[in-house]
């Protein structure tokens, strides 16, 4: 029953409408036109005929000869339109027809006086059939009906066939909708062309914040960092959720003297180079990039092995930021590194009008204490990273230092030194970065 809903829809009630503007038109133009010209035609026969019966009975009617009158009503009756012909005579109140044709039909009647200089001898009389008018006036309206049976017709199965595409098209969408985003899905209601109104309501925000997000992503970066940090946003979810992750974070040591070296624009570009290097650091290693710019989080891809995939992409910014230092003349920004792992809570945060991943939780508060001891061309680990067994068994590393968090809980700092197996490797990933990110 749902796809009779069609009946109602606007482009039913336009062609409807054009229909019956064609029914006018039709009616205006054609039938009525048509139908005067068929009785003037009609009414110019009788006339015509009743004139000539009149001028050829004259004599016989003067005369009294019947006989010759009987011949000329017949003569006249024989006309094919024509079903009786009549001579009424003034003196003698006779009236003579002609023989009839065995027809029920009564006819046109038209009359015409029969003078001789200035006496009436009497009336000449024609009746005329209207069988062709009517037979005009049935073909006609037949014609009317099946035209308009056939534009309903073809119409509404034009617009019945375009109605249920429609609806399997949009019912595909909405089956994609109840899969891919349940909870949008849930909020739409009504016809399909309610639920499309709908959802352009409901997405023109989110449009309009990708929009922005694109926008300000594309004059700092290329169009594939901007798909792929939309790409990491969407990884987040949208009602956020509490997962194990690991955190890596570079932080520059001697930024107030880089500003006494650089100017603005030299010191901007440099910041988007080290920027767009850890870009692909993350991508390299499927991490996602936190909105300080600085920070990247792994673990949210249900990766297996997320933790060795921290401790790999921090080996391998160490690496490409000490061969992008060795090849800089000018003052080299001083980095250290951080890495923490533990529970966390993901969730989305919006900042000026852009969704951006936020992340919260033990496993951040462990990386902002590494930050606060500023090391400087170190990677530093927290204890609970080492917990993870493929870490442990792959890595080197040294105990710093603990530190007393704010609970009284202890926390093991430890200094990476080398990896066991990959250094080799992630030293080749390290160059081609640094290759690709010259300052």
């Amino acid at each position: 029953m749902r796809y009779l809903n069609w009946i109602i829809q606007p482009l039913s009630a336009f062609a409807f409408g054009i229909l019956l503007l064609l029914n006018i038109l039709i009616y205006i133009f054609w039938y009525t036109p048509g139908v005067t010209n068929l009785n003037h035609s009609v009414d110019q026969l009788g006339k015509s005929l009743v004139r000539s019966l009149a001028f050829d009975a004259t004599t016989p009617l003067y005369s009294g000869n019947r006989a010759n009158i009987s011949n000329i009503l017949n003569r006249f009756a024989d006309e094919e339109p024509v079903i009786l012909a009549a001579i009424t005579s003034e003196e003698t109140d006779i009236r003579l027809t002609s023989r009839t044709k065995g027809s029920d039909e009564e006819g046109r009647r038209f009359n015409f006086p029969i003078s001789f200089s200035n006496e009436l001898l009497g009336n000449a009389e024609l009746y005329l059939s209207e069988r062709n008018l009517n037979q005009w006036h049935s073909q006609a309206t037949t014609s009317w009906i099946l035209f308009n049976i056939m534009s309903v017709l073809g119409l509404a199965g034009f617009i019945y066939l375009k109605t249920f595409k429609y609806q399997k098209d949009w019912n595909n969408i909405s089956d994609q909708l109840a899969k891919q985003l349940p909870s949008l899905s849930r909020q739409l209601h009504g016809s399909p062309e309610a639920q499309i109104k709908q959802l352009l309501e409901l997405l023109s925000k989110p449009i309009k914040d990708h929009g922005i997000f694109l926008k300000h992503l594309n004059q700092f970066g290329s169009q594939g960092d901007s798909e792929r940090l939309l790409e990491q946003v969407e990884l987040v979810g949208e009602q956020g959720r509490y997962v194990d992750v690991a955190l890596v974070a570079i932080q520059c040591q001697n930024w107030e003297q880089l500003i006494r070296e650089y100017d603005a624009i030299e010191l901007q570009n440099l910041w988007q180079r080290y920027e767009h290097l850890l870009f692909q650091v993350s991508e390299l290693y499927k991490g996602i990039l936190l909105p300080d710019g600085f920070s990247l989080a792994f673990g949210l891809a249900d990766e297996d092995h997320y933790a060795m995939d921290a401790i790999c992409s921090a080996r391998v910014l160490q690496l490409a930021l000490t061969q992008i230092a060795n090849d800089t003349t000018r003052l080299k920004p001083l980095f250290g590194i951080a890495v923490s792992a533990g529970p966390a809570f993901v969730s989305k945060t919006h900042k000026h009008g852009i969704a951006l991943p936020l992340v919260t939780g033990d496993a951040e508060t462990w990386l902002a204490q590494l930050k606060a001891l500023q090391p400087i061309n170190q990677i530093l680990l927290a204890e609970p990273i080492l917990q993870h067994v493929d870490v442990n068994q792959q890595i080197e590393a040294s105990i710093v230092r603990d530190i007393t968090l704010r609970d009284g809980q202890q926390l093991e700092v430890w200094e990476l030194e080398t990896l066991k197996i990959k250094d080799e490797l992630l030293n080749i990933q390290a160059q081609t970065l640094a290759k690709s990110n010259g300052i």
